[in-house]
Order: structure tokens, then sequence, then C-alpha cells
């Protein structure tokens, strides 16, 4: 287990998972319930960045903010700073449309195998975005259910 400096930003906790259509031009809806104050909100912003399993990972702006603070106030090394470099270069900004779409660039979306189909997964303070057969074909290497992180979680 890592500790953390702060907690995440309680006021994000999404969970469950949704499948959406990708269209030809990279957007996609974003799950109304996902939705920072139940959609169209003014100052709805979110990052997208490489996530850490083969997907892509998407904050919520303000939550974007503190992880990335809080991850460069861990180390000076010349090695984290390159890490923190490679993940800062590959994030990008999306804000959703007056339909609650967001436009998630090609290149990006791509690297994951994204194409025609997304699932759209809740980790709490941030979601990621999954090519659907690959999120499937994950979920079903946990076969065995893990004593230890189910008493933890439901602690």
């Amino acid at each position: 287990m890592t500790s953390h400096d702060t907690a995440p930003n309680p006021e994000f906790c999404f969970h469950g998972a949704y499948e959406r259509a990708v269209d030809a031009k990279g957007r996609f809806n974003l799950p109304f319930r996902f939705r920072k104050g139940g959609g169209a909100a003014e100052d709805e912003k979110y990052v997208v960045t490489p996530g850490a399993d083969g997907n892509l990972s998407v904050f919520p702006q303000q939550e974007w903010e503190a992880t990335f603070q809080r991850i460069k106030r861990q180390s000076s090394a010349a090695q984290w700073r390159a890490r923190v470099r490679q993940i800062s270069a590959k994030s990008f900004d999306v804000v959703p449309d007056a339909q609650g779409r967001v436009s998630v660039p090609s290149d990006l979306l791509e690297s994951v195998g994204i194409a025609r189909r997304v699932k759209v997964v809740g980790m709490g303070h941030y979601m990621e975005l999954w090519n659907p057969d690959d999120f499937s074909t994950g979920q079903q290497d946990l076969t065995e259910s893990d004593p230890e992180f189910m008493d933890e979680f439901f602690y």
C-alpha cells in the first residue's frame, strides 16, 4: 500500500462502468452520472492522460492539478522529473460540449486500442477509458477472490 500526502477529493467518487460509442472525430458521451454536478457545469473540465494499465485516465481538472502537484513534491531526482514530464507531455484537456461529448485526440485513443467503442470505468477520484475487449479480458484474469483486498475494501 502507498501512503499519500493528501487524500483524493471526496467531491468526486466515480463508480460503475458504461460503454459508449466513439464517433469518427474521437468524441463520446461521458456517462451522465460521472459529469460534474450532473452535467452542464460551466467549470466542467477534465484531463486525459495515459493510464497505468494500458488504458487512458480521465481526471477532473481540480483533481488532476492536486495529483500533479502532489507527485511533483515526491522527489526532485532527474528520473522522477523525467516521469512527471512524460505524463505531462501526454496529457490533454477536454471539456464536454453542449451534448456532453468529450473529444479525445485520436492518437491517444489509438495508443490504447480504442476505436468505435469505449468502456468508461469509475475509479473513485478519476475515470478510466478502455477498449471494451481489453477490459473484459483483464477482468477475466481476476477469477480468484483476494481476501486481503476484499477485507481492506469493505473495512
